[in-house]
């Protein structure tokens, strides 16, 4: 798969910079307050944004590709 709009870069760094986020507030809960549940809670939500993020930018993409074929037409 190309990437013509060239979103991989900034696709990658704001999926690991938002999983990242909150992965550390996860563990820094988890320290804080010793519940397992809650840097449970917050590793998934680390894994969603990731997803979610991916989705988001595929959808963008498709957009700037629709943009495109009408711009050619």
């Amino acid at each position: 798969m190309s990437d013509r709009h060239n979103t991989r870069r900034i696709r990658n760094l704001l999926a690991i910079a938002i999983s990242a986020f909150f992965a550390v507030v996860g563990v820094a809960g988890y320290q804080r307050t010793g519940d397992p549940m809650q840097l449970l809670l917050f590793l998934a939500l680390a894994v969603v944004s990731l997803g979610f993020v991916l989705i988001v930018f595929k959808g963008i993409d498709k957009l700037l590709d629709s943009m495109d074929t009408e711009r050619r037409d």
